[in-house]
């Protein structure tokens, strides 16, 4: 294998202007009632928000996201008192937070139908196009009465903030739950610097020609609002790339350059791969809520052990996952008693039929693989269904086998952080459709998402294979990912919205002299 090369430390730079404006669907606190009907508050899931604000301290930073519960809907009431703001109540948190409400079945159109239930499987290769007849009826009103209006509330939410603070701010959109909102926002603020960052796979366009015609040209027009669009992948970038070109009449699509221009506007498409923050990940393993969490772990740790940690849904091929560790079993009756799977699962989105009965089915696979193979002093699985992050990264110091196996992944930042906090020279086993694969596809064993036998075979080979190879791949692999972490994901874009933003004064410049001629060309003629 080739040796991964340290990189020198370089100062982080941030970014050239003095506002910030994040946009999520979720938002950085999470606020909640207790039993008293009391308001009360926690940080938001996810190192992202760390990143984004911890590396741009010396910014005004406003955060705009929906309010998706009804305790979120009181803090944002309490704050109208103050233009809409509120001031983070988390340390560490030096920002404002302008939370955005719309009615209640507006916004469960816009997240559950919508976002959940529509682009997450188009995105994902997992729609289906054989739904009945009513099904379009049904996307359209959930796409204008939902959706749109989401979208708008956010847009308008935006806007807002631009005009209320001193000085252009940059914005920062993210993710699936936004397509619409750049061009929202361009209509009001056509200079604004403005990136989004997609967060899971873009597909090819035969995917988005599945949807409604008006559906997948609104999802383009709006994101070719932003100026520069960040993408996990070189594969993503490309193929919305080959989208705009099909979906945008007239627009001028250059390969070479990455970029799109349409209706006199520059849109900049960049694969950012994102990546964790590989101090903070260990750290808390290591805490002390780590090692609690490793008294009730060790018991359970056999000869070997095969972990997983995945939401439970879908994409993340859990079914497949332990069907191969079946095969496994029944291949190779002398691993029995002495190789244990130890599943972290995170119930998902259990208000949706899909998600619910989904994981039904994994439970009770899970409990016909225990009964088939298991003893009295042996459990062939052991799976925790609940959302304990710190648990899991403390678990995954000790595994021998990571199983990575979605269907299809944006990323999937547990095949990152099992190679970062892991003991033992433990062995990725990882699908070639995860998006981690690009950058850790030569230090793991690369398995077919859908093939089972395929699996078993590489978790097998995992759990045999010498001691010196081992140790030589999970050593790249943590390398590989120390090497580009989160704060180099977000330093390579920060780098590309400076390049924008030191161009500015001539794109405001331009702007100008694009307005004064039409209306020049709109004034009346005087007859003399």
């Amino acid at each position: 294998m080739s040796t991964v090369l340290r990189m020198p430390t370089k100062t982080p730079q941030s970014i050239h202007a003095k506002r910030l404006i994040i946009a999520t669907n979720r938002g950085p606190v999470e606020y909640y009632l207790s039993q008293e009907q009391e308001l009360k508050h926690r940080r938001g899931p996810g190192g992202v928000v760390t990143a984004l604000t911890g590396a741009n301290s010396r910014m005004d930073v406003t955060w705009v996201a929906m309010a998706m519960t009804e305790a979120d809907r009181i803090a944002a009431k309490a704050a109208q008192q103050h233009e809409g703001v509120m001031r983070s109540p988390l340390p560490g948190q030096n920002m404002l937070l302008r939370y955005v409400t719309i009615p209640k079945t507006a916004y469960r159109k816009h997240y559950e139908e919508i976002s959940n239930q529509l682009l997450w499987f188009v995105q994902h290769y997992l729609y289906d196009p054989m739904e009945d007849s009513q099904f379009a009826h049904k996307l359209q009103d959930a796409w204008k009465n939902g959706y749109t209006v989401a979208n708008r509330a956010i847009a308008d939410a935006i806007s807002a903030e631009i005009d209320r603070g001193e000085g252009t701010p940059v914005v920062m959109l993210h993710d699936y739950h936004l397509y619409l909102a750049p061009a929202m926002i361009r209509e009001q603020h056509p200079t604004i610097i403005m990136q989004q960052f997609i967060h899971i796979p873009w597909p090819d366009i035969r995917c988005w020609q599945f949807l409604p015609g008006n559906v997948a040209q609104d999802i383009f027009n709006g994101l070719i609002g932003n100026d520069i669009i960040g993408f996990q992948t070189e594969r993503d970038a490309h193929n919305f790339l080959e989208g705009a070109r099909t979906l945008l009449e007239g627009s001028v699509v250059d390969f070479a350059e990455s970029a799109v221009w349409w209706q006199g506007h520059r849109t900049q498409v960049h694969a950012y791969p994102i990546s964790i923050s590989a101090t903070e990940e260990k750290r808390l393993a290591q805490s002390l809520a780590g090692r609690r969490a490793m008294n009730k772990i060790s018991p359970l740790l056999k000869e070997k052990t095969i972990m997983r940690v995945d939401r439970i849904e879908p994409t993340k091929n859990i079914l497949r996952g332990f069907q191969a560790y079946a095969l496994l079993l029944e291949q190779h009756p002398e691993l029995c008693g002495n190789v244990h799977f130890l599943a972290f699962l995170v119930p998902s989105r259990q208000g949706l039929a899909k998600y619910k009965r989904y994981t039904g089915e994994v439970k009770k696979l899970v409990e016909e693989i225990n009964q088939r193979f298991g003893t009295d002093e042996w459990t062939p699985i052991h799976a925790f269904y609940e959302n304990d992050r710190v648990q899991a990264l403390a678990a995954m110091q000790h595994y021998d086998v990571l199983l990575v196996n979605p269907i299809m992944d944006g990323m999937n930042l547990v095949a990152k952080e099992g190679p970062v906090v892991n003991k033992r020279d433990g062995v990725l086993v990882l699908s070639r459709t995860a998006g981690a694969f690009q950058q850790l596809g030569k230090f793991s064993l690369p398995i077919t998402s859908t093939d089972v036998t395929d699996t078993a075979e590489a978790l097998y080979s995992a759990l045999t294979m010498p001691k010196d190879a081992r140790r030589a791949m999970a050593t790249q692999a943590r390398l590989s990912v120390e090497n580009q972490d989160l704060n180099a994901w977000l330093q390579r874009q920060i780098s590309d919205i400076n390049g924008l933003l030191d161009r500015l004064p001539a794109r405001i410049l331009s702007q100008k002299v694009m307005f004064n001629l039409s209306s020049a060309s709109t004034a009346p003629v005087a007859v003399g």
